[in-house]
């Protein structure tokens, strides 16, 4: 029989106490802060950091287990302030879903840090978020889809490292 040595036990019981509690306090009903903040993100990296033409229409699908709360569903786009010339992108967008209902939206990237002073750094490299449908009420469980058309002139566009939508509980 395997001996388990005190600290191997007590770390043991430590992670079954941690998973239980995050189990137990991220149920649908529970008003802890956990679960209060809850947030999807879905990246696309571009390759050699081209926005090329072939990814102009990206599609983002995401899960919603909860018809009780509303949403904030943003894009969030990562770029190199050295490369990037453009000022701005012009995006459309759509949201479909399960029961294939589509929402339509028209929005853009400010990429201007004197224009936009809500662009962060981010390890070296510039973010810039737009809320696209905030406080998002949605009627149906499953997954949604937002689908993201890039209206850019140029057909590549260098300098872009990632796009990224964010769904999160509406605070």
């Amino acid at each position: 029989m395997k001996r388990i040595n005190y600290q191997q036990g007590i770390l043991a019981i430590i992670a079954v106490m941690l998973f239980a509690f995050t189990t137990v306090s991220c149920n649908r009903t529970s008003k802890n802060r956990v679960c209060k903040h809850w947030s999807i993100e879905t990246v696309h990296s571009f390759p050699n950091t081209n926005w090329a033409f072939e990814e102009e229409v990206l599609d983002f699908p995401f899960e919603i287990k909860d018809t009780t709360r509303s949403y904030d569903v943003s894009v969030i786009l990562r770029y190199d302030t050295s490369v990037v010339t453009l000022t701005d992108i012009p995006l459309s967008l759509t949201l479909s879903a399960p029961d294939g209902m589509k929402s339509f939206s028209a929005s853009h990237f400010l990429l201007d840090m004197e224009t936009n002073k809500d662009i962060k750094m981010v390890d070296g490299h510039a973010e810039a978020t737009v809320l696209v449908y905030p406080s998002r009420k949605f009627k149906n469980l499953g997954t949604h889809t937002l689908t993201v058309y890039r209206r850019a002139e140029k057909a590549d566009n260098y300098g872009f490292i990632s796009l990224a939508t964010k769904v999160a509980v509406a605070k």
